[in-house]
């Protein structure tokens, strides 16, 4: 398998960002959201910008937000960063392009989407594991593939929601 760890970039998202966390995720980014980096003041702002600017220096991830401020001191401090301007994510996907992040647009069962962690294919003989989720549709079980995160449980497939994806995302190159 790819170590896409290296060729990929890393990215670490602000509170203001949610979507966008899960859009990279499902497009194979390893992608930290704030709310995830463990602070000791949950109540101050400041203490969690400092934070979230720290772990993003300390691991060597690009650091998204939507906070000028926060930006600014990610900058001072040489992180790399991108100040989100659009509310809507298909237009911050664009943004990350236009800023020369090499970012694929592709869905690739790669991380899960709600907590980041890698996801693996469910082998033969592991079908109680789909079973268990009533979100799983029991009649594709043995007819497609299906993967799991070990981390939080959740179960992906390539369904109606894979090709929206895709439609949203072709629609997206089309007018790069």
């Amino acid at each position: 398998m790819v170590n896409r760890e290296k060729e990929e970039p890393q990215f670490v998202t602000d509170r203001m960002l949610g979507k966008l966390s899960t859009w990279l995720r499902i497009l194979g980014h390893d992608t930290v959201y704030a709310a995830d980096i463990k602070t000791t003041d949950l109540e101050d702002v400041e203490s969690e910008d400092r934070a979230i600017v720290s772990f993003a220096e300390h691991k060597a991830r690009i650091l998204l937000t939507r906070d000028k401020n926060l930006a600014l001191a990610a900058r001072k401090k040489g992180v790399q960063c991108v100040q989100i301007k659009t509310d809507e994510v298909m237009e911050q996907l664009k943004e990350l392009l236009r800023h020369h992040i090499n970012i694929n647009l592709e869905p690739v069962p790669v991380r899960c989407s709600e907590c980041n962690a890698e996801i693996r294919k469910v082998e033969e003989g592991e079908e109680e594991i789909l079973k268990e989720k009533s979100y799983v549709p029991v009649s594709r079980i043995g007819k497609q593939y299906f993967w799991v995160c070990d981390h939080c449980g959740r179960v992906y497939w390539e369904g109606s929601h894979w090709r929206n994806m895709r439609e949203k995302l072709n629609q997206l190159k089309a007018v790069l």
